[in-house]
């Protein structure tokens, strides 16, 4: 008896440290290669799409007067999104992806397992940080960003930043106390 419940209980552990990922993994390429046949065979609306323009800063870039066949996935505010076509076109690249829900999905499901087994609230946003951290928010850094146009077929036009830069405004750390004296 004690023998057989040690062996599920460190059925139970290994399943905890490892299993679950493997299953995640596997589930979310199952997920990919469903998506990408649907997107190869053409089943997919088109008011789905998602058009994603990105300039293009190279001086010889081949122009293209149709869309080509693409894979690929990008991440837009935690939102997955995959490539179906693409195109060049005045200097800049146009991409027509479409949302990932499945996949989006697994990813929340994964979250939520690995909260729920750590024992971690479901929708803590910052587990585990501490107060000492430094404050992003703060004068001490200069936050840029560059943005990408992107819109749905058929509505208005929304701005995602996808380029982020954070830099130190002063380099120069002081320090905390005068350094000892030199004796020679």
């Amino acid at each position: 008896m004690r023998k057989s419940a040690s062996i599920i209980l460190l059925l139970i552990l290994l399943f905890n440290m490892i299993g679950y990922r493997a299953l995640f993994y596997y589930a979310e390429k199952q997920a990919d290669a469903s998506l990408e046949a649907r997107l190869d065979r053409e089943l997919y609306e088109e008011n789905e799409l998602v058009t994603v323009k990105v300039p293009l800063f190279n001086p010889y870039q081949i122009e293209q007067n149709t869309f080509e066949r693409v894979n690929g996935e990008i991440n837009i505010n935690g939102k997955i999104f995959k490539y179906v076509k693409r195109m060049v076109s005045d200097g800049n690249l146009i991409l027509l992806c479409i949302a990932d829900d499945h996949k989006n999905v697994l990813k929340k499901a994964k979250s939520d397992y690995e909260n729920l087994a750590n024992g971690l609230p479901a929708n803590s946003k910052n587990p585990g940080r501490s107060g000492i951290q430094k404050n992003l928010n703060s004068g001490d850094y200069i936050y840029e960003y560059e943005s990408v146009e992107v819109w749905k077929c058929g509505s208005s036009t929304r701005n995602h930043a996808v380029f982020n830069i954070i830099s130190i405004k002063d380099p120069l750390i002081a320090a905390p106390g005068k350094p000892p004296e030199f004796k020679a």
